[in-house]
């Protein structure tokens, strides 16, 4: 049986509190059961662009991708230039090999890419960074939500991208005339800048 896909719920006295308050989650799945990695038994995102296309012509207005690697492709800068045009904005992770070396979907144009910080607003010492980079979050020992009914601290760029994606979902919420791109863009504008 495989573990069903779990979020935060904020303000119900239970584990941990969803930053993204009065808003939906659609769980897409993007792996394959039969691919997996064989160190970790990890599955591998097999139909991430898929995955994204069809969250957006499904009504998703913020999309989050905690996964990546070092290739572009035309492939995947067609469909998310297909998913912002669609009215959604796509939130991805840095990723987490400490280097500034681009990592995809988050150096692609027209995604907010999300880097790590530390508990002391400093970047976290696994995390990218670089030119792609449009803000950074908090990513190093997160206690969230984890598989079959449970919670674990995890660390990485995987763990700050929600919690941004949350923040624009929250920014929504708060004020509703804005779109998702726009609420992505609020978002970085008002960032703040650190020296370290």
């Amino acid at each position: 049986m495989l573990p069903v896909a779990q979020s935060a719920v904020t303000n119900n006295g239970i584990g941990v509190a969803g930053i993204g308050f009065n808003t939906k989650v659609m769980a897409v799945k993007t792996s394959r059961n039969d691919q997996r990695d064989p160190a970790s038994g990890s599955p591998y995102i097999v139909y991430g662009y898929e995955g994204l296309l069809y969250s957006a012509k499904n009504g998703a207005k913020v999309i989050n991708c905690s996964w990546g690697g070092s290739g572009y492709s035309m492939f995947g800068q067609t469909i998310i230039d297909e998913v912002t045009t669609l009215g959604s904005v796509v939130v991805a992770a840095a990723g987490n090999e400490s280097v500034r070396d681009p990592f995809y979907p988050a150096a692609y144009n027209h995604v907010l890419a999300v880097a790590s910080t530390t508990s002391n607003d400093t970047r976290s010492g696994f995390s990218n960074f670089g030119y792609y980079v449009d803000v950074a979050s908090p990513g190093s020992s997160i206690y969230n939500t984890w598989q079959n009914n449970t919670y674990a601290s995890l660390s990485g760029t995987s763990m700050a991208s929600p919690i941004t994606a949350g923040l624009v979902a929250l920014t929504m919420a708060q004020f509703p005339n804005l779109t998702s791109i726009q609420a992505a863009e609020k978002l970085e504008l008002h960032a703040t800048t650190s020296t370290t």
